[in-house]
């Protein structure tokens, strides 16, 4: 090996003299291509060097000064010994560079290209170079560029090999001549298309790629001038280019280089090609005037019509995206249907069903009634948990914090749940931190309908033992105010790989698990996406065989201006035991009959409409203390029935207005408080939260 190198270094220096570089000059092209190097490629530093046995020699440099340094502190040493292209973004943290004088000293280069350049491609006797004071200042494209530039130069010195050649054998035979012009050579061996414009703009040279590339013969390329009628140009909009705006004709008017114009052409074929173009100058290197314009182009046709097809591409998919979105949008809207046709009839079940529970029955009939009212609400709970999928999907979850007692909260939570657990024979337990005690700013609601969830899951999969609930405080990270509620049972447990499984919709354990148990497998999916959407998760813990603990943590501030017990509970009382006089409004004679019998049976006196128009006729003749609302009626609905009645005047204008609806989609129940109403109750309606709210209201 070491033998082939010295022999291979032997050959190097031998064509480095044959060439003559060292002791001649000046070079006047390879001093023009260095420059073009520079300025093509935006840098502010450029040089041809060649190296001897000791030395690295500077043939020409952009700043004008050539010089002679060691090998080892010369920063193109890499390119020659590699006979590769190296590109480095900054030469400073790049161990090869990092100690080289051009780096440790001015100009202190940063960025840094280097090319291999020879009269042979396997054969580099010296290096073209550009650098840059700034680092990361050249690309993929400039590297292909000085590539090119470097094909110049070498195709110089096969030229300037070819012409000594040829100088000596003359002197030896007089019978060989040079043969090709320098300008030639350099442009055959370019595989862009390149040709070069007077000042005047007219082509006075071009290489075989440009004549291929632009579907012209060299007689009808030559002599054209940019602003020539027969070229058919136009930009990348479609629009023509003018005469003035053709790159060379910028690049001749300005001095400046034009990088990268997309244009059309169309051939003598009437074939349609797309080319980017570039043009820089060639200046006079005494005068420093433009004497030519040498413009490169690349032909871009195939990668054009890949780019239009990816447009069409896009615009399939931008519509396909719009379908999807419709489609959503009737999901949704089948969804607001669903709830109000099905809350509707539950509303009459469920409602007469809590009235006849306060007349006398005998045992049979109190049995019956209680599957009655428990078979209605778990269709409830199935239709609360289709529609929070619904709202999920849409990302319109609503989260309303209030200040809230967590330990009331909680315990009631357990309270409704205690009669199922004890059902089975098992045990329920509560525990709870009395750092809990202060109030706290959650959504009420949404946090009862998590617990409650978990609680459903732990009685429903656990045969003996029991369920046990705690709470305590914590602090996040950053110090936010947070809590824990724990739902610990002694099931069966959960294996390792349904884990996260549990949480997806529509899922259980495995198949069986809904055949015994029932449901939708909704309740864990609800429970966590309600954590999510309230700044927290739910994680759990479990063994097979040895039950399961699932963990809420949600955002919960100290709601710092309250106290818990401020109101007073005999002033509800009070409140609620006063009688009101109620309007009540809803087409639906079964919903009309439950909503007025339950407001009679808690002392209330009720009149009753079954639809807008009648109501505004009552409404105004007889002042109400409160309205409950129906706002799905034909002819005129809530919204329509609501919006005249505040701007017509009269002795209800204020009246306070409870809407009563089975549309309870986030946007829906928004709607309705920003047109005035005070309250939202869902139907079925709760005796507890009706009363609740007209107490409130008057």
């Amino acid at each position: 090996m070491t033998k082939d190198k010295n022999a291979s270094e032997q050959q190097r220096l031998e064509a480095l003299f044959e060439l003559d570089l060292l002791n001649g000059g000046p070079f006047i092209d390879i001093d023009r291509l260095v420059n073009l190097a520079a300025e093509i490629c935006g840098g502010n530093i450029a040089a041809f060097t060649v190296h001897d046995a000791e030395n690295a020699h500077q043939v020409s440099a952009s700043w004008g000064q050539s010089e002679t340094i060691p090998k080892a502190e010369c920063m193109c040493s890499t390119s020659l010994a590699t006979n590769m292209t190296v590109h480095t973004p900054d030469a400073r943290a790049d161990t090869r560079f990092a100690k080289t004088r051009d780096v440790l000293h001015p100009p202190h280069v940063r960025s840094f290209i280097s090319v291999p350049v020879g009269a042979e491609p396997d054969q580099p006797i010296g290096v073209l170079a550009v650098g840059d004071t700034d680092p990361g200042r050249f690309n993929q494209r400039d590297v292909q560029r000085l590539e090119k530039v470097a094909e110049l130069i070498s195709a110089f010195l096969l030229q300037r090999r070819t012409a000594l050649r040829a100088t000596r054998a003359a002197t030896k035979t007089g019978e060989e001549r040079q043969r090709h012009t320098l300008h030639q050579l350099i442009f055959e061996a370019i595989q862009e298309g390149v040709n070069v414009h007077t000042p005047q703009g007219d082509v006075i040279e071009m290489n075989a790629a440009c004549l291929r590339i632009l579907g012209l013969t060299r007689d009808e390329m030559l002599g054209r001038g940019f602003s020539d009628p027969r070229w058919r140009t136009f930009k990348a909009d479609g629009s023509p280019f003018l005469a003035d705006e053709y790159p060379v004709a910028v690049t001749l008017r300005t001095g400046l280089p034009v990088q990268n114009v997309p244009m059309g052409i169309e051939l003598p074929s009437g074939e349609l090609r797309w080319i980017v173009i570039n043009s820089v100058p060639l200046r006079n290197a005494e005068t420093d005037e433009v004497e030519y314009g040498v413009v490169t182009m690349k032909d871009v046709t195939a990668q054009h019509q890949a780019e239009l097809r990816l447009t069409a591409k896009n615009v399939e998919l931008a519509a396909a995206l719009a379908a999807a979105e419709k489609a959503n949008r009737v999901k949704t809207d089948f969804m607001g249907v669903m709830s109000h046709e099905l809350r509707t009839p539950m509303n009459a079940v469920l409602s007469c069903a809590n009235l006849l529970s306060q007349t006398r029955l005998d045992p049979a009939q109190k049995r019956m009634l209680g599957v009655l009212d428990e078979a209605g609400r778990q269709m409830l709970a199935l239709l609360n948990d289709l529609l929070d999928l619904s709202s999920f999907n849409a990302d319109k979850v609503r989260i309303d914090p209030q200040p809230v007692p967590l330990v009331r909260l909680i315990e009631d939570a357990a309270v409704i749940w205690s009669s199922d657990v004890r059902a089975k024979g098992l045990t329920l337990s509560v525990r709870i931190d009395p750092g809990l005690r202060a109030p706290r700013m959650v959504d009420s609601s949404r946090l009862l309908q998590i617990i409650g969830n978990l609680l459903a899951n732990a009685t429903k999969f656990t045969s003996e033992g029991g369920v046990t609930i705690q709470a305590w405080p914590e602090k996040a990270k950053g110090g936010a105010d947070r809590i824990a509620i724990e739902v610990e049972d002694t099931g069966p447990g959960v294996p390792a790989e349904a884990v996260e499984r549990i949480f997806s919709a529509f899922e259980q354990v495995d198949v069986s698990s809904r055949r015994r148990h029932g449901g939708l497998g909704l309740g864990l999916h609800v429970a966590r996406r309600l954590a999510n959407a309230m700044g927290g998760d739910i994680t759990l813990e479990t063994m097979p065989g040895e039950g399961s603990r699932f963990t809420v943590r949600i955002d919960a501030p100290i709601a710092q201006d309250l106290l818990a017990g401020d109101a007073s509970p005999n002033d509800s009382a009070r409140t609620e035991a006063e009688a009101r006089d109620v309007l009540c409004v809803d087409d639906n004679p079964r919903n009309l009959f439950v909503i007025s019998a339950m407001l009679r049976a808690a002392g209330h006196s009720t009149t009753e409409c079954s639809s807008g128009a009648e109501a505004l006729e009552v409404l105004g003749r007889r002042k109400f203390d409160v309205i409950m609302l129906d706002m799905v009626m034909p002819d005129m609905d809530g919204l329509e029935t609501l919006s005249r009645l505040r701007t017509g005047g009269g002795l209800n204008s204020e009246t306070p207005v409870i809407a009563c609806t089975a549309n309870v989609l986030p946007d829906q129940v928004a709607s309705y408080r920003e047109a005035g109403t005070i309250e939202v109750l869902a139907k079925p309606i709760d005796p507890k939260a009706m009363l609740q709210a007209v107490a409130t209201a008057a």
